[in-house]
């Protein structure tokens, strides 16, 4: 928990967050659709940064779509999920849509009783096959007109 965060703005205006050897990279793909990828397992060690860079681009639009990579993400720290819970029930009408690609049987179990627990419903769609996961992200950022 003591891994040093770096916060680095990329020359195209995405987002990286790096602590020990997790890191989350954000992207705006196009208005109101962000992408993020998860690599590594988060323990704790970014604090509220993580889903304070998801609220950040809340209150500069919404609803938001999110499309979370996470195929290279460990299952987080039970206190991580937790916080992840709370942030669904806080913004679930903030929310449009939210797919998450895992990698694993771990992460999707996490992430569906974070679903669960949350009470929003079918906010988020697990994938666990990049092919329907990556045409989803496509149908968003074309229905965006790009």
């Amino acid at each position: 928990m003591n891994a040093p965060l770096a916060r680095v703005l990329e020359p195209d205006g995405s987002v990286t967050l790096t602590a020990g050897a997790c890191s989350f990279h954000y992207a705006r793909l196009v208005p109101r659709v962000l992408d993020v990828r998860i690599v590594g397992a988060d323990r704790g060690q970014f604090g509220t940064s993580t889903l304070d860079e998801l609220r950040l681009a809340i209150m500069r639009e919404r609803p938001l779509e999110l499309f979370v990579d996470a195929r290279d993400a460990v299952a987080p720290a039970v206190s991580v999920s937790k916080e992840w819970t709370c942030f669904f029930t806080e913004h679930r009408y903030d929310l449009e849509r939210v797919s998450v690609l895992v990698g694993s049987k771990v992460l999707a179990l996490t992430i569906a009783i974070a679903e669960h627990l949350s009470r929003t419903r079918d906010l988020i769609k697990i994938y666990s096959d990049p092919a329907p996961f990556e045409a989803q992200r496509r149908r968003a950022k074309h229905a965006q007109g790009v």
